[in-house]
């Protein structure tokens, strides 16, 4: 009796270590919640650059560090470990999305000033929250400009109207100056990283400090971006956000870990204004897109609003305030499978081959050194029926659905998932465990014995009656 409490014991221990809240960094597997401080929530009104009574979306809303703060859970339980901040350097009183830089070496007052950036950097470290600062490149006095930048057309509307130019990093003065401040600015400050949109040839070892990890987002093709560490081509985030927004559409493959995957961003059409333009329903577009987005073996940014299919397709609609009203159903939905992946931190260290991609059917295999997975998703119009034969899974295996719950056995030497429209799963590829010989004893034992207590009792009561 001993022996077997100090086994149940020893089983609980280890049954007890949770696997931590970040993902597993086979390199870097950050699931980044993307924020415009303004248009978050406005926590402390004391702070306001502007009494905006009447909503002016041009003029801003008022949201600061405080009020991402007392979100924080809110933003683990979707699955992200990262926050990206918009610009938090002093600005125009007017600005809403900060890159009307007025001084590179203050922290914006209407955000809460230096202290508390420092003190969200360390509360979102004791949640085990990453913070990665999106830097400006606006040419203040102290910097030549840029002659022809390469902006998307929502920012080219948006400095239009903060009447800025970029700095222009052809110039060698430039770089030292703009090194310097970055510098100085990641010494201060505890963050985790940073990021920048690239609007011109650059390499980022002449303008950023070395020490500090650096996410780029390419915004034309015309653009090298030399030596960032993870890198987003605008090009990519508009096919993938083309093929989940619409249907019957090819699927952009993975590619590489040091690839940056997202389905918009601060400057570009909300991935729900695809799903409108095609007439579907955008809870469902984005139930689909998310676990294509954080099976990949890179880094991951997801707008905030997402979460509540925020709209827009222009610069006057892109950036609503949140207010933090969400769709249950779709928040669950990413909580849940954040669960499942975070369940599964051997999924990132992988071999990706591609069983099937044909006009929106995506199934694709991860091979890892424990258990293999499958990705299938059916962004097509009517439900389908896959063959995977031995060649991906090996005879004697089958599927059991992590998402959805579904369950594949063989037939033959082959599997057949079936999966409805606009439905994306992941399978583990499990051990067939065949007639469970345990199950059926204990079982035969249980109505055995139960039996044998019913012929006792009514043994007994007819000695009763005959007495």
């Amino acid at each position: 009796m001993k022996k077997f409490l100090y086994v149940t014991l020893f089983i609980l221990m280890f049954s007890s270590i949770h696997i931590s809240d970040v993902y597993a960094e086979s390199d870097d597997t950050s699931r980044v919640y993307t924020i415009v401080i303004d248009r978050f929530l406005n926590k402390n009104k004391d702070n306001d650059s502007f009494d905006n009574q009447n909503s002016d979306y041009y003029l801003p809303y008022g949201g600061d560090l405080e009020g991402i703060l007392n979100q924080l859970d809110y933003i683990k339980e979707m699955g992200f470990d990262t926050i990206q901040l918009s610009p938090v350097f002093e600005m125009d009183d007017s600005d809403i999305l900060g890159y009307s830089v007025t001084d590179y070496t203050k922290i914006a007052e209407r955000f809460g000033g230096e202290e508390k950036f420092k003190d969200f950097i360390r509360k979102a470290h004791d949640k085990n929250l990453k913070v990665i600062v999106d830097l400006p490149t606006t040419a203040t006095d102290e910097f030549t400009a840029l002659d022809r930048p390469n902006m998307t057309p929502i920012m080219e509307e948006y400095f239009d109207l903060i009447d800025r130019q970029f700095i222009d990093f052809n110039n060698e003065e430039n770089r030292q100056k703009y090194k310097k401040l970055m510098t100085e600015f990641v010494n201060n400050f505890d963050i985790d990283g940073v990021s920048m949109y690239v609007v011109q040839n650059v390499d980022r070892t002449e303008i950023l400090p070395d020490d500090i990890k650096t996410y780029a987002v390419v915004l034309s093709e015309n653009v090298d971006a030399t030596n960032f560490d993870y890198t987003a081509y605008d090009s990519k985030r508009k096919s993938i956000a083309e093929a989940f927004g619409g249907l019957d559409k090819d699927i952009p493959e993975y590619t590489n870990s040091e690839e940056i995957l997202m389905a918009d961003h601060f400057f570009s059409a909300r991935f729900t204004s695809y799903s409108v333009k095609n007439n579907l329903f955008p809870g469902t577009r984005v139930k689909m897109l998310y676990p294509y987005l954080i099976a990949h073996d890179g880094p991951v940014f997801v707008t905030y609003g997402t979460e509540i299919a925020q709209n827009g397709d222009n610069f006057e609609t892109i950036h609503p305030q949140m207010n933090l009203w969400t769709d249950k159903e779709v928040h669950e939905f990413m909580k849940t499978t954040a669960e499942v992946f975070t369940q599964h931190p051997n999924l990132f260290n992988r071999d990706t081959e591609t069983i099937v991609n044909d006009h929106g059917l995506y199934t694709v295999l991860f091979k890892t050194d424990d258990v293999d997975f499958i990705l299938e998703i059916n962004n097509t119009s009517e439900t389908q029926k896959l063959e995977i034969t031995n060649e991906y899974v090996k005879d004697g295996k089958e599927l059991s659905g992590l998402l959805l719950g579904e369950r594949v056995q063989p037939h033959g030497n082959s599997l057949y998932p079936v999966i409805d429209r606009e439905l994306t799963e992941l399978f583990a590829v499990i051990e067939s465990p065949g007639l469970n010989h345990w199950y059926l004893i204990s079982s035969l034992l249980i109505f055995g014995g139960f039996a044998i207590f019913i012929f006792i009792v009514a043994k007994r009561s007819k000695r009763k009656e005959n007495a």
